[in-house]
């Protein structure tokens, strides 16, 4: 996972050919999810998955020309059995991100697909059930990322699509741990995917879609000759959504 860089997509954002000016756009949409939360631990055997359950609020707005912007606010967070039998203390893992972005979305006839670069901030906190001790790991930096549409059925007022969404972004990560005095410092790569199908009528939206979110830390700097291990983490689900388009 560390090698999917932002390069990968930089060819897809090239723009499609000249379209005529649209109307604005607005959309805020609620998403829940449910599926499984993996972990896995560099050079150690802290490795396990469990259920997880999912949630989104979003909203985003466009100008006639598709200039425009938003935010996201995604959280997830495993079953308390995260760990167990694998001779480590139970745990329950949570995660959060908050994606403020610049959006522009290119539109033309059925096809339509926004933009969207900006900032990311993002939280993953360990907690042992028996004590209460937390290993967090916050995240900041950029983030990228394409949302291609494509309408197949419909009229103006019912409308039925198909859709995807590939983002990728890179932060510096600081790392804290209960009873440690130590102040880690790594760099954490994000990858988003999302393929799905939304039914629109008038105003209103309901999709259906898979949703993955990968995240994956490199060991950190050295620091007092102790290090914090790198981790591959992951949630992937099914996630039914409601929204208003205006």
């Amino acid at each position: 996972m560390r090698t999917l860089l932002p390069i990968l997509l930089l060819g897809l954002a090239a723009p499609l050919a000249a379209q005529e000016p649209g109307s604005p756009r607005f959309r805020v949409a609620l998403g829940v999810a449910g599926g499984y939360f993996d972990y896995d631990t560099d050079g150690s055997n802290l490795d396990d998955d469990t259920d997880a359950g999912f949630f989104r609020l979003q909203f985003e707005g466009t100008s006639k020309r598709g200039f425009g912007g938003g935010l996201r606010l995604e959280s997830y967070t495993s079953d308390d059995d995260l760990f167990a039998g694998t001779g480590f203390a139970e745990s329950e893992a949570s995660n959060g991100t908050l994606f403020a972005h610049f959006t522009y979305r290119f539109e033309e006839h059925r096809f339509a697909m926004p933009v969207r670069i900006g900032l990311m901030l993002n939280g993953l906190v360990l907690t042992e059930n028996a004590t209460n001790d937390e290993s967090t790991y916050g995240s900041v930096g950029p983030y990228f990322e394409l949302a291609p549409e494509f309408t197949i059925a419909g009229r103006r007022n019912v409308q039925w699509s198909i859709y995807g969404e590939i983002g990728v972004g890179i932060g510096g990560t600081a790392i804290d741990f209960d009873g440690d005095s130590n102040d880690y410092d790594s760099a954490t790569a994000f990858f988003g995917l999302e393929l799905g199908t939304r039914l629109r009528l008038a105003n209103f939206e309901v999709g259906l879609a898979y949703i993955g979110r990968w995240q994956s830390m490199d060991e950190s700097d050295v620091e007092n000759g102790l290090v914090a291990l790198g981790y591959d983490a992951q949630f992937q689900g099914l996630m039914l959504s409601l929204g208003v388009v205006f």
